[in-house]
């Protein structure tokens, strides 16, 4: 009956510390979207492709993404051919991994490399993830998520609305 007791102690502890593991991954995520890959440059902080006015322009409205997290991966690592998303893969078309292209393929249409630094395959999972959770599908941009990005003194997140 004792093993039975810590068996479910175990569960509902790791149950407990879940949601603030979760929590701590999407921090990282964001911090990774905002800071390291400055993907907010071209695809704005809520990921609603409102960018810097001095980004290349024309990025995707991450909120409306219909990517799984496969794609978004993908697209991450390898950019995409013939537009501003530059490859975060160091080694992007120096083979076939990405699109099964190669840079002599490709030619001029081979994405750049981004403008801040290359990305690491786990860093590509973990900003894929926190999209999935806390960008797509979500909507119009709250007051709320303004808050969650810029912290609780940021006078800007006043512009947004409350979420309904």
């Amino acid at each position: 009956m004792a093993r039975a007791d810590g068996l479910l102690l175990m569960l509902f502890a790791s149950l407990w510390v879940t949601p603030a593991a979760a929590d701590d991954d999407f921090a990282y995520g964001r911090r990774l979207f905002l800071d390291k890959a400055e993907c907010a440059f071209c695809h704005g902080w809520p990921g609603d492709g409102s960018g810097h006015p001095q980004s290349p322009g024309r990025a995707a409205n991450l909120r409306k993404s219909q990517l799984d997290r496969d794609a978004l991966i993908t697209v991450i690592l390898c950019g995409i051919p013939g537009t501003a998303m530059p490859h975060f893969d160091e080694l992007a078309y120096t083979d076939t991994r990405c699109y099964g292209m190669t840079e002599s393929e490709l030619g001029d249409r081979t994405p750049t490399f981004p403008p801040s630094s290359t990305l690491q395959r786990r860093e590509v999972e973990v900003i894929a993830d926190y999209l999935k959770a806390r960008i797509i599908g979500r909507g119009a941009v709250t007051r709320e998520e303004c808050l969650e990005t810029f912290g609780a003194g940021a006078r800007s997140c006043d512009d947004y609305p409350a979420r309904p």
